[in-house]
């Protein structure tokens, strides 16, 4: 199984923050990265399934790509980018490493649970749904980040992430394979 992990384009948020607030639609940028994010992945892989936030900049995301790949888009209200931040608990993570030796951490912030738990139901049932498929899940920084750490088992470290950013996992049979992360080749076009 090959799992896709994007991230929306460039929406009305990043650019002009809360004055557009969270639910905001892409820019024209966002657009055109989507574009050219579905172009690259149409030339490099056989998606056979694609699944999206129900957040605007997501699920506009999922569409402009799904025209590209001729794929119609699952919504999973689960893929939605966290309500309460869990950043300002950070701090308080139990680094990986205790005295030497690997340890699993032994906090983590309340604002995080529920966050993780909903990300983690909604990533078994894409999993469970496409077994041996290539699967893109269109989402969110935070989302992404958060079944990245899922399948890594560690919750203590951040994910960089940028719009329209794709990141590769491959599962084995037996392990998960890091492909790549983050990776922006598709937006080469974009800065010619």
């Amino acid at each position: 199984m090959n799992l896709l992990l994007a991230r929306h384009g460039e929406s009305e948020w990043i650019v002009r923050g809360d004055e557009a607030g969270p639910n905001s639609p892409l820019t024209d940028r966002g657009r055109q990265q989507a574009r050219l994010l579905g172009r690259w992945l149409a030339a490099e892989y056989e998606i056979e399934a694609i699944h999206a936030s129900t957040l605007i900049r997501a699920r506009e995301t999922a569409e402009i790509v799904a025209a590209e790949l001729n794929l119609p888009v699952t919504l999973d209200h689960d893929l939605r980018e966290f309500e309460v931040s869990y950043w300002d608990d950070s701090d308080d993570y139990s680094p990986p490493y205790i005295n030497g030796s690997t340890a699993t951490p032994t906090y983590l912030p309340e604002s995080y649970l529920p966050f993780k738990n909903r990300v983690q139901r909604a990533a078994h049932r894409i999993l469970e749904a496409h077994p041996e498929e290539t699967v893109l899940i269109v989402a969110h920084g935070g989302t992404i980040g958060t079944i990245v750490r899922c399948v890594l088992g560690v919750h203590n470290f951040g994910v960089q992430t940028a719009p329209t950013g794709l990141h590769h996992l491959h599962w084995t049979g037996r392990r998960w394979i890091i492909g790549f992360m983050n990776r922006l080749d598709h937006l080469r076009e974009e800065n010619k």
